[in-house]
C-alpha cells in the first residue's frame, strides 16, 4: 500500500497552530475543556484530509467522527457523551485494523 499524502503544508501547520495553542490555553483553563479542543481538533483533520484520504477513510470521517455530537451533550449528559465516544474510538479502531492490513494476519 503507497502513501498518500492527505494534507498540504498549509494544512497541517494550520493543525498543528490550533494543537500547540490548545495546548498552552489548557495550562489554564477548566480540564473539562481538553476533549473538547482535541474533537475540534480532529473535526478539523477530518475536513481537511477528506477530499484526499481514501473511500473506506472518506466513510469513516463522515460517519463516526461526524456523528460526534457537541458539547452541549457532555453537559447535559456525560455518560452518553462518555459512550458515543467510545463508539468513535472502535469505529476508528476497526478501520485502522482494516487499512493497515491487520486483519489478514501475519505471514
Amino acid at each position: 500500500m503507497g502513501a498518500t499524502l492527505v494534507l498540504t503544508e498549509e494544512e497541517a501547520l494550520e493543525v498543528l497552530a490550533f494543537l500547540v495553542s490548545a495546548a498552552r490555553t489548557q495550562l489554564t483553563e477548566a480540564a473539562e475543556y481538553a476533549p473538547l479542543r482535541m474533537l475540534t481538533a480532529a473535526g478539523r483533520l477530518a475536513e481537511l484530509m477528506g477530499p484526499r484520504a481514501s473511500a473506506e477513510t472518506r466513510a469513516f470521517l463522515a460517519g463516526p467522527l461526524r456523528a460526534m455530537p457537541d458539547a452541549a451533550l457532555r453537559s447535559a449528559n456525560p455518560a452518553a457523551y462518555a459512550d458515543q465516544l467510545d463508539r468513535v474510538c472502535a469505529a476508528l479502531a476497526r478501520h485502522l485494523v482494516t487499512h493497515f492490513g491487520l486483519d489478514r494476519g501475519a505471514p
